[in-house]
């Protein structure tokens, strides 16, 4: 039994932790924390970071689109204040305009693109619809991918050659 006894005191005594075992443990956890919390403070700057730079490039967008749309509606107003002068031809001879808005540089381009169809009586009708498009001023006029905004508007002319009305066929922006 004395044999016994000391092998059962030998294992009771190897199971006790020692107290040196555990020197130690808490810079582990302490150095995993820190660890933790650096790599999700770098997650979140990176985050920041991403945000800020797109935001800056999406108001840089959004001006120029912003300005374009104030230049297309001003071009319309001016070819509504021609009217006849601008209209009555219907040859595909347009203009254009270049002006400042939102410290951009903007043209607008514009040509007629009448057609004739058959008014409820059957007379012959001119329709004077003119397409505008718009682009950052570069001294030429306004092509393909430069293209911001493409508007096509109808303008409807009473007797005396006057615009008495105006419809917006259609309206794109190209990002």
């Amino acid at each position: 039994m004395s044999r016994l006894g000391s092998w059962w005191e030998r294992r009771r005594n190897r199971a006790r932790p020692r107290p040196d075992e555990d020197r130690g443990a808490a810079l582990f956890i302490a150095i995993g924390f820190v660890f933790m919390v650096g790599a999700i403070a770098a997650g979140l700057i990176s985050l920041t970071t991403s945000s800020l730079n797109n935001r800056t490039t999406l108001a840089s967008v959004r001006n120029r689109q912003y300005a374009a749309d104030g230049a297309i509606e001003e071009a319309i107003a001016l070819v509504r204040a021609q009217g006849g002068t601008a209209l009555s031809s219907c040859s595909t001879a347009g203009g254009n305009l270049v002006t400042s808005i939102n410290s951009s540089s903007i043209r607008v381009d514009w040509t007629n693109a009448c057609t004739i169809i058959r008014g409820s009586d059957g007379s012959p009708v001119a329709q004077h619809d003119v397409v505008f498009n718009a682009c950052v001023d570069k001294g030429v006029p306004c092509a393909g991918n430069a293209v911001v905004i493409n508007a096509q508007v109808n303008f409807e002319q009473g007797s005396s050659g006057a615009v008495t009305k105006t419809y917006v066929q259609s309206w794109s922006v190209n990002a």
